[in-house]
């Protein structure tokens, strides 16, 4: 089944693949732009879903167990995306944040994976060096903290892009030897 669906999609896997790259590169070179606009798409995003969580609640609520509770979740979620729409630095130095403890938790993990598999070498060496990287990229996003904030979302998001469009053109060229 997949094997068809690469077949019949090769002319789009190319395209997508080049257009994909293209603009991963314009993102990664325009990534302090791209982090204040995904920034504040987030932003509108929490707001509007608080909206929307607000007033879904009024009118259902004889229908759910706590009606209270969730209006109030639905205004807290609206004041909390206006508040970032407001500030959208200090939303990227949040997201940063998040984002450099995401990779400490995650390097702990890989550390814990190496210590447990180290019977194996091949997969000791794979889980600590990967623990490694995402350590040093923890440490070096906190160590840059506030200038980090400034560009390091449109950069990551840029980056996968690429290797997404990098991804595609291998699909086309894997389906090259299906044909």
């Amino acid at each position: 089944m997949t094997t068809n669906i690469i077949k019949h999609s090769r002319n789009l896997l190319i395209s997508e693949g080049i257009f994909l790259i293209i603009i991963g590169l314009f993102i990664i070179y325009m990534s302090q732009a791209a982090t204040l606009f995904f920034s504040l798409l987030l932003s509108i995003g929490l707001f509007f879903i608080g909206i929307y969580r607000t007033i879904n609640s009024i009118i259902t609520r004889k229908d759910i167990a706590a009606p209270f509770i969730t209006i109030m979740s639905g205004l807290l979620l609206s004041i909390i995306g206006l508040y970032l729409i407001l500030n959208p630095l200090f939303n990227s130095m949040v997201l940063t944040i998040g984002i450099a403890l995401f990779l400490l938790v995650e390097s702990v993990n890989s550390f814990s994976t190496a210590v447990s598999v180290k019977g194996f070498k091949q997969l000791f060496w794979i889980a600590l060096s990967t623990g490694i990287v995402q350590l040093l990229l923890a440490i070096i996003i906190i160590w840059g903290l506030p200038y980090t904030a400034l560009w390091l979302l449109g950069m990551i998001i840029g980056i996968n892009f690429v290797f997404s469009g990098i991804s595609c053109i291998s699909g086309y060229i894997y389906s090259k030897d299906l044909a």
